[in-house]
This record gives C-alpha cells, structure tokens and sequence, in this order.
C-alpha cells in the first residue's frame, strides 16, 4: 500500500533505474514501492553501496515506482517471463498467486537460518504449503495522524487514545463541520490511489461487522455475504462523508504526494495512514504538533475500537525463473538485509516499524512510532488490508469499486453486490 512519484509502466515509461557497480559478474534487479520515500531511498542507496563493498562481484539495478505500478509492472514482467531478481510483496493473496505459478524462490533455508529472530507471527502472509517464499521487513498499522494546532484553532477536543478514548461517528461529523467553518480540510486523501479509499471502507466495514466480517465473507462462510448491512452501512457512510465535504477539492484526482502535502503544510487536520510516511512527516515538517488517533465507532456497530488496519508491509522475494548464481545472489543479499547492522541502520535512518526480535538502540523510534507500537500491542485484532490479502482478481474489482463509491458513480448497494459478484466466482 504506500508510495509515490516515479511513475513505472512497462514499455510507456522510461524506468528510472539506480546503478550501483560497473563491473560484475553477477546482474541483479532490484524492484521496490519505495519512489518518492526519501528516507527509505537513502537506507537503500547506502545498504546498497556497503553490499557492493563487500561483494565486489555483484551489479545492481534497482527501480523504484508506486504501489499500482509495481503491481502492474510485476505482472506484465512475470507473464512475459523476464522478472526481477529482487522484489518487494506485501504477501497476502497476490503473493500466493505466484507461487502457485511456480513464480517465486523458495527461501526457506534463509528464514529457518534467521531463528527467533523472525517471529513466526509475521510469516503467515508470505508462507504457503509450509514453505516460506519471502523476507518480511516492515509492519504497519492504519491511524488517523492528526495536526494538533488545527484542532486548537478549530476547538476540536482530541479524544486521548492512552486514556481509550475513541470518536463516535456524531463526534467525528462535528470535527468535519468544525474544521470546514474555520477553512480547514478535515481529512486528505490521494484519491486517485484507490487503496487509500479503501482504507476508509475496510475500517468502516470492521467497525460495523466486526474483525472476522470481511474474511468469512470473503470466505464464502454460510450466512455471510458482500450484500449484508456492513458493507452496505459503511458505503453509505463514505458518500456521507464526501456529501458534506470532508476531502480537499479535488481528491479524486489526487496522488499520494498530493495528498500527503496537504497535511505536510498545514492545509489539512486529519489524514489516515499507515506508518511508512512518518520518517519523511519529520523531515518534511519536522516542527509540526502531530498526533494520532482511531478510526471512530458507529452506531451498533459490532467492530472493537482498537482493531486495527495492518500487517507485515514490506516482504522482499525472489523469482524462480532466474540462473542460479543469480539467486545465490539474492539470497545473500536478503541475508545481509537482515543483519542486525543493517536492521538497526533502517531503523534510525527510516524510523519505521521493523518485524525483527533484535536489541535495538533505545529511543531509536520516533515517540510518534512508539505511540503507534503501543496501539499495534494492544489491538484486539489487525486486518490486512483488502487488496493485500484477497486474490488479484478480487483486489481489482474492490479497488475499482472504491472509486465509483466515492465518486458516486455506484450506490453503497451497487458497490456491494459487485463485491458479492466477484467473490461468488473465487468459488
């Protein structure tokens, strides 16, 4: 789910590529969802250049490009049968439809050397069969960051997550009108991300139906279906949302940089988001008084306040259709990823939120990523977001759905039934 500006698309746009060595034996491709991140771009240039230093015989390529792109370049790459060495996943359902197509390396023997280090906790979205086919890194959960001085100016009260409070629905409407009569933006979003609608649908969905509503639904588990009042009560409340003007003008068409520059310049009080953007939040707007808050209850809802959207984030992987040396290669390089230099060198220069059991420096994360921490230990429930988890086929039509939905142009009913209607054929 994240990211951002180089735009990739196979034989359309020229990639836009970072070379590390000159003379190799050894060609390895690197692809990532990290374009635009630059914190993550700077770990990965410097890991990167250390790699080479001491592994004088390998070359990288590496390619950086957004979430979408990545998705659709993967997939064109893979069908024509000339994939990267190297890959970010975010497991899930997609990951799992490469291995089924005999797509992906077996790491196995890299995981099972790594120990306790890697809980086994984080492996289930990447281990199929009970063989594990990618490295997770990162995990993230979903919360609304909020810019502390345009709640005192609009005289918003903060609801204090230490102390478990949480918005209802009635609380959160009044925030909006609040906000909108001092000309603030309540919520920015990066509408033409469609991933980013969703997170707002899937919070909505778990807030009325509950942590186990989407999968067993999804599942084909009996008396459950995409046409129940869940789904259908959280479309309507998103075209709620849009009808009173909780987005900037504009959001439809606007990407994730657009989006998170509103709330970077202090154009926008409230932006729901995963962990991954707060390093850059510091660089970027390194004095602003920011804070984070949970998605808000509904009315009879049956959802736990604290559940949580999230899960492993970045999971890197290796093709099978490449030589052998070549994966030698590769799984060195994952190795050496995981080391604990490396690890702790992620941590300070990104400040994101690592999967690995290892002795941190104290105080490494930012105190916004320690809040966040807390709240992931204390979930009663952490959902993987919806385009991660479901097969390709399903992802699309819900991505696609998220668009109509917010645009209009498909009721919270039509949005739903075309739900029901893809996850019929998955049977």
């Amino acid at each position: 789910m994240k990211k951002t500006m180089l735009i990739f698309t196979l034989a359309i746009v020229t990639l836009i590529t970072l070379v590390f060595s000159a003379s190799a034996s050894v060609n390895l491709e690197w692809w990532t969802a990290d374009a635009g991140e630059q914190s993550i771009i700077t770990w990965m240039d410097n890991t990167l250049k250390q790699f080479m230093a001491e592994n004088s015989d390998i070359k990288f390529e590496r390619t950086d490009m957004q979430d979408e792109d990545l998705k659709i370049g993967l997939k064109s790459a893979m069908a024509a049968g000339i994939p990267p060495t190297i890959w970010m996943s975010w497991g899930g359902g997609i990951l799992k439809s490469y291995v089924e197509e005999g797509q992906v390396a077996d790491i196995t023997d890299l995981i099972k050397s790594k120990g306790e280090v890697i809980p086994q906790s984080v492996l289930s979205s990447s281990t199929f069969s009970g063989k594990h086919y990618g490295l997770p890194y990162t995990s993230w959960s979903g919360h609304i960051y909020i810019n502390k001085e345009l709640f005192r100016k609009a005289g918003v009260q903060i609801p204090d997550i230490t102390k478990n409070e949480t918005w209802t629905w009635e609380e959160l409407i009044a925030a909006i009108n609040k906000f909108k009569k001092h000309n603030i933006i309540p919520f920015t979003v990066g509408g033409k991300e469609k991933w980013e609608l969703s997170f707002y649908y899937m919070y909505l969905v778990d807030r009325y139906g509950g942590s186990d509503c989407f999968s067993n639904t999804l599942d084909r588990k009996k008396g459950y279906s995409f046409n129940n009042a869940p789904f259908v009560k959280a479309g309507k409340r998103i075209q709620e949302l849009v009808k009173i003007g909780a987005f900037q003008k504009g959001f439809l068409g606007a990407g994730y940089l657009d989006a998170q520059r509103y709330f970077f310049n202090g154009r926008a009080a409230m932006y729901l988001m995963g962990t991954w953007f707060v390093g850059d939040l510091r660089k970027q707007a390194p004095n602003m008084d920011v804070g984070i808050i949970r998605f808000p209850t509904v009315p009879d809802g049956k959802g736990n306040p604290t559940n949580l959207l999230g899960a492993p984030q970045t999971v890197f992987c290796i093709s099978e259709a490449i030589g052998t040396q070549e994966k030698i290669a590769a799984k060195k390089f994952l190795n050496y990823l995981s080391s604990e230099k490396v690890v702790k060198d992620f941590v300070t220069t990104v400040g994101d939120v690592v999967v690995f059991k290892m002795d941190l420096p104290e105080n490494c994360y930012d105190p916004l990523i320690r809040q966040v921490i807390k709240e992931m230990e204390d979930a009663n429930y952490m959902q993987m977001a919806w385009d991660q988890y479901s097969p390709p086929q399903f992802a699309s039509v819900h991505l696609d759905n998220m668009a109509y939905l917010f645009s209009g142009r498909k009721s919270a009913e039509e949005v739903a039934k075309n739900h029901e209607n893809e996850a019929v054929k998955l049977k």
